[in-house]
């Protein structure tokens, strides 16, 4: 999944990746995903090339973010800070 948000003219996409649940029987059920990583990159809006390189978020304690939902405004949340404290002066 993949949502870009605007943000006081920049784009901040996050993009996440499922980690998958390794199914031992080698039946190949799919199984739904047991977590979810957020990549966030920050763009200047209407261009392609990011400003900051790619940041892999986790949730607390190195885990992973247990809901799509958690993963998208935890990597939100970051990209507003990224934009607010380094990229806007």
């Amino acid at each position: 999944m993949k949502r870009v948000y605007v943000y006081q003219g920049f784009e901040v996409t996050v993009e996440l990746e499922p980690e998958w649940v390794t199914e031992a029987s080698g039946k190949g059920w799919l199984l739904p995903p047991k977590g979810f990583v957020a990549v966030v990159s920050i763009c200047m809006e209407g261009a392609t090339r990011p400003m900051v390189a790619p940041i892999r978020l986790m949730a607390d304690s190195q885990r992973l973010f247990a809901t799509e939902g958690d993963a998208l405004m935890a990597g939100y949340s970051a990209g507003q800070r990224v934009v607010d404290d380094t990229l806007v002066r």
